[in-house]
C-alpha cells in the first residue's frame, strides 16, 4: 500500500478504509444520512440538460486542454483514462461518494462539480437499487432459515459496495436475521484493487460500534475473466454442498461491458450451478428505444468508456436463453436495474 493520505474531516457515524493507493475514503453506507439519495427530489430534467451541454463543450475542447484540466481532478482524469475501455472499480466507487464526501486530500473543486453531475448520480442510483433488490430478496429466507450461510457473488464487482449495502439495509431493518451465520462476499474481478479495498471496508463495518459489528462477514477477491466462467462454476459447486442462501449481482460490469456470448455463458453457469432460489441482480444501460432522446448521442461520443447500450429487451432475451426471466425492474435515468429468477419448470 502507498503512503496514506488521511481523511482529516471524518463524518460522525461514517466508517473509513484505505485504498491500495493510500487514499482514506468513506465506506458507503446507504443507511447513513451522508449517503442518502432522494431521487424524488432531483431535478432530473435540469441535470440531463447540463450533462448534454457539458458533453457539447467537451467535444469542442482540444484534447490537450482536457488533459491539462484533468490533471487537477482525480474523477475527470479517471474518466479520461477509461476511454474505450472500462472504468475501474475504485474509480467507479469514488464517483459514488457524492460531492460532500470527497476528501480534501485528493479531490478539488472540479471533482466536486463533476461529482454533482449526471454520471455519478447514475452510479449512485443503480447501486442503491441493486442493494435494495438484494436485501428484499434475502430477507424472507433469512427469517425462515436461521443459521444458514449466506454467499453473495459479485461479478466484476470492484469493491462490491452493492453487496455490503444489502447487508447494511438488512441489519438496519431491526433485530437482524444476519446473526449467528457465516456471510461471505465473493468478488470475481480481474482488477485486484477494488476487492482489496472492499475487504478493508467490510472490516471497518465490523469494528466495535460499526453497523455490522458482531457479524461473521468477510469479503474475498477472486481473479476472474468473465470470458471463462470455469471459476464461477467451481465456486458454485463448493457452495452447493453447504445448502446456504446465494444471491448474485454485477453492478456496472458484466451487463454493461461484456459481449452477448459472455453474458449468456455466465448466466448459464449460474442456472446450472446455483441453488434454485438464487436471484441475479444488475443494471442494464437503456437502449435507444427507452433512453431519453437528449442522451442518445452519448453512445457515440468519442473517448467514452466501452459501455454497451444493451437495453432491457435484449438482456431479457439473453437471460431467457440461459434459463432466467426478468421478474422485477427499477427505472433510472440511464439504467434499468433488473432481478432475474429461474424460469418455471
Amino acid at each position: 500500500m502507498n503512503d496514506i493520505i488521511p481523511e482529516r474531516n471524518k463524518r460522525p457515524g461514517v466508517c473509513y478504509a484505505c485504498t491500495d493507493d493510500g487514499l482514506e475514503i468513506p465506506v458507503i453506507d446507504l443507511t447513513h444520512p451522508a449517503f442518502a439519495l432522494d431521487t424524488d427530489a432531483i431535478n432530473l430534467d435540469a441535470m440531463i440538460n447540463a450533462f448534454v451541454a457539458s458533453l457539447e463543450r467537451s467535444a469542442k475542447t482540444p484534447a490537450a486542454l482536457m488533459r491539462a484540466a484533468a490533471a487537477n481532478s482525480i474523477l475527470v482524469r479517471g474518466m479520461l483514462d477509461s476511454s474505450d475501455t472500462y472504468t475501474t472499480g475504485i474509480m467507479t466507487y469514488l464517483h459514488k461518494l457524492g460531492p460532500d464526501n470527497l476528501g480534501d486530500g485528493y479531490a478539488g473543486p472540479l471533482d466536486r462539480q463533476w461529482a454533482a453531475g449526471l454520471t455519478p448520480l447514475t452510479f449512485r442510483w443503480r447501486m442503491r437499487d441493486i442493494a435494495r433488490l438484494l436485501a428484499k430478496h434475502l430477507r424472507p429466507d433469512l427469517e425462515r432459515l436461521p443459521g444458514r450461510p449466506v454467499d453473495l457473488i459479485n461479478i466484476g464487482g470492484g469493491p462490491a459496495a452493492d453487496s455490503w449495502n444489502a447487508l447494511l439495509l438488512l441489519a438496519k431493518a431491526g433485530p437482524t436475521p444476519l446473526r449467528d451465520r457465516r456471510i461471505r462476499i465473493h468478488v470475481l474481478d480481474l482488477d485486484p484493487h477494488g476487492p482489496s479495498f472492499g475487504a478493508r471496508a467490510v472490516e471497518a463495518l465490523r469494528a466495535p460500534g460499526a453497523p455490522l459489528a458482531g457479524l461473521d462477514v468477510a469479503l474475498t477477491g477472486i481473479t476472474y475473466d468473465w470470458q471463462d466462467p470455469t471459476p464461477l462454476r467451481r465456486i458454485l459447486t463448493e457452495l452447493r454442498s453447504e445448502a446456504g442462501l446465494v444471491a448474485v449481482s454485477s453492478e456496472g460490469a458484466l451487463f454493461e461491458y461484456a459481449a452477448d456470448g459472455d453474458i449468456f455463458a455466465n448466466l448459464a453457469a449460474l442456472a446450472d450451478g446455483a441453488p434454485r432460489q438464487t436471484v441475479v441482480v444488475g443494471p442494464v444501460v437503456r437502449d435507444s428505444a427507452t433512453l431519453d432522446p437528449r442522451l442518445r448521442f452519448s453512445e457515440h461520443v468519442p473517448g467514452r468508456p466501452a459501455i454497451r447500450y444493451l437495453g432491457l429487451a435484449h438482456l431479457s432475451d439473453l437471460a431467457h436463453q440461459a434459463g432466467w426471466r426478468v421478474a422485477t425492474t427499477l427505472d433510472g435515468p440511464m439504467h434499468q436495474v433488473f432481478q432475474l429468477v429461474r424460469q418455471a419448470g
